[in-house]
């Protein structure tokens, strides 16, 4: 169980939506609000306990002494993030826009499975509106541009705030990052030059110790460009990302149970040659 002490101003408000916008609804892959106390001016917030950490610290390095995420391992954590955003856009109604998605408020449990948290910031929409104009808020590097310029808010703008989550999962690099070079401060933009000028595979995790296969790879960098394309309307709805990324996990899949067979019949063939050899020398 966690708990979360909420204070008076802004707080207050967001104490409100975020009861309003989670505490009905119920996913495996969402932080579960667990109840909530109202007391003179104080306000708490409990929610379960989740106890391994969020995205950004084992991308980053703040858990770093417990190993490296595998390339399994982040397919399964965005895969999981990517069910619980389609849920809330495309399930439920009016549907719940969440307007901060990025590494931080992604937890992860001991199985390594995904827990999108604090929904101070959600927006509700109902499923006749395409959009709600609003007071810009959300987390530099990862705020949808047509939002960050017009404060035209709808779901699109979660898609791709998680497309930048899953261009930093594959890369391990921060949103905006300004001790990197001018033409590397920005992931998106200097993934799409990578991308370009035929580097894809230079793009991923230096920190990883399995790279993932080139097929693997490339799907999942191409579906964060679709994510995070300009053009809000181009953009995929999040239950098409969710079968995106199951491709993505599949093809992983696939590439490995290929690589271990191909490993078997390399041990074979060397058995079988040891054994042609022990029967000359005899």
């Amino acid at each position: 169980m966690f708990v979360n002490w909420v204070s008076r101003g802004q707080a207050e408000k967001e104490f409100r939506v975020e009861v309003e916008a989670i505490g009905h609804v119920r996913h495996k892959n969402l932080v579960r609000l667990l109840g909530y106390c109202v007391e003179g001016i104080h306000r708490m917030l409990v929610y379960e306990y989740v106890n391994n950490g969020n995205l950004e610290q084992w991308l980053h390095g703040a858990m770093s002494q417990h190993g490296i995420l595998s390339w399994e391992s982040r397919t399964k954590i965005l895969l999981g993030t990517a069910k619980a955003l389609a849920y809330l856009h495309e399930a439920i109604d009016p549907k719940v826009v969440h307007r901060d998605i990025k590494s931080s408020n992604i937890l992860i449990d001991t199985e390594f499975n995904s827990k999108v948290s604090d929904f101070g910031l959600a927006k509700l929409l109902d499923s006749d509106a395409s959009h709600i104009n609003t007071r810009v808020m959300g987390t530099y590097g990862y705020v949808a541009p047509e939002y960050a310029n017009s404060g035209m808010l709808n779901e699109k703008s979660d898609i791709y705030s998680f497309g930048v989550v899953l261009l930093e999962c594959i890369t391990a690099r921060d949103p905006v990052d300004y001790s990197k070079p001018a033409d590397e401060s920005n992931l998106v933009e200097w993934l799409k030059m990578m991308v370009s000028t035929k580097r894809a595979e230079e793009v991923v995790d230096p920190g990883l110790e399995v790279k993932p296969p080139k097929r693997a790879l490339k799907r999942a960098i191409l579906v964060g460009l679709k994510c995070v394309d300009p053009d809000a309307d181009k953009r995929p709805k999040m239950s098409h990302v969710v079968q995106m990324l199951e491709a993505v996990q599949k093809a992983y899949q696939e590439d490995e149970k290929k690589h271990s067979q191909m490993g078997s019949i390399d041990l074979e063939s060397q058995q079988s040659a040891e054994e042609l050899s022990n029967s000359a020398d005899v």
